[in-house]
């Protein structure tokens, strides 16, 4: 009979492993299934779509290397004045070429590159309340779940994602420190009710 207890508490022993392992494996796939379903549903804007063939920064003058031997352009103050000017306002200057590649003016300040940053931060504010929500969300679910596997799941995975959704947002960080903060004190009144 006593053989019979020591078998038991090994299954048992076994089995508590076994749960804890699962439960970290389940965690990381309920993380990154909730990133894959936010950035389904949600898309990051594409550069592309704002800035379309507008890469920055260029150069005015055309240097030789690039089949250009023999070419020499010359460098114009004023030109390189106004690119300067361009970029201080957050813009990327587009040249008119000659026909041998050199720069000879500036067709436009394209400001495609700022819009694109104001609607990053934009996305990044919003995604950083999804996740947040889903995360927090998920804690709660952790704490009031009474299967131990459910638990090692959920809890983990709404702490990363919370974790990540601050990491989303580093443009805003005041709003990520007050909302943060106010996740973990949540958190820690929800936990310390569950224990008691």
């Amino acid at each position: 009979m006593a053989s019979g207890l020591k078998k038991g508490e090994k299954l048992k022993g076994r089995n508590f492993a076994l749960t804890i392992i699962l439960g970290v494996f389940l965690a990381i796939m309920v993380s990154v299934l909730f990133n894959l379903i936010v950035d389904y549903a949600y898309p990051a804007p594409q550069y592309d779509k704002y800035c379309g063939g507008v890469y920055g920064p260029s150069y005015p003058v055309k240097y030789g290397g690039m089949g250009l031997e023999g070419v020499n352009c010359s460098f114009s103050p004023s030109l390189q004045m106004k690119a300067d000017n361009c970029s201080q306002q957050g813009g990327i200057a587009v040249y008119e070429y000659d026909d041998k590649g050199c720069t000879t003016s500036i067709k436009e300040c394209s400001m495609c590159s700022k819009e694109y940053d104001n609607v990053m931060k934009k996305f990044n504010r919003i995604n950083f309340y999804i996740f947040a929500l889903i995360g927090f969300i998920l804690i709660i679910f952790g704490l009031y779940s009474a299967p131990l596997l459910i638990q090692i799941a959920a809890i983990p995975s709404g702490a990363v994602l919370v974790i990540e959704a601050a990491m989303r947002n580093f443009d805003d960080k005041l709003a990520v420190i007050i909302i943060f903060a106010l996740l973990i004190i949540a958190a820690i009144v929800l936990a310390l009710r569950k224990l008691k």
